[in-house]
């Protein structure tokens, strides 16, 4: 969207939503629309698409934004946040599942390369799986 006046972002937002396109970039923001059915646009597939590449590379996605933040935070060393905002049934809940998916998958593939070195060198620590520990983290995020 490269004007932001009200009737444009509707025609923008409606036509792609038509298209069964549910992300639309706005500037550093991506709108979703809940289409209020399931897309397969989350699979292994699509995650291994979005990662790694630019947020300009592919179509808009959640994913893209969670890879860029993923990305950021292992280049920059610093914590990243992500807000996902609006009304009641928006699709809060299942975005924030989409993100967190996300970066288990990711992390996971890069967890396992990381196991290979662990077995060179034996006698570390183990911090349990990353799935476990983000079972663990579930009850603080349910809580906002």
């Amino acid at each position: 969207l490269t004007y932001l006046n009200e009737a444009s972002v509707l025609y923008n937002l409606k036509a792609r939503y038509v298209a069964n396109l549910i992300y639309t970039y706005s500037g550093l923001f991506c709108v979703a629309i809940n289409p209020y059915r399931r897309f397969p646009i989350y699979s292994d597939n699509v995650i291994s698409k979005y990662h790694g590449k630019k947020r300009t590379e592919m179509p808009p996605h959640l994913f893209a934004i969670a890879d860029n933040a993923y990305r950021n935070m292992l280049q920059d060393r610093e914590n990243q946040s992500m807000l996902i905002t609006g009304e009641s049934g928006a699709g809060k809940t299942e975005n924030t599942k989409k993100v967190i998916t996300y970066f288990a998958r990711v992390a996971a593939g890069q967890s396992k390369q990381k196991e290979k070195e662990k077995e060179e060198k034996p006698g570390e620590k183990e911090k349990g799986s990353l799935e476990d520990q983000i079972v663990q983290a579930n009850p603080v995020l349910e809580a906002y």
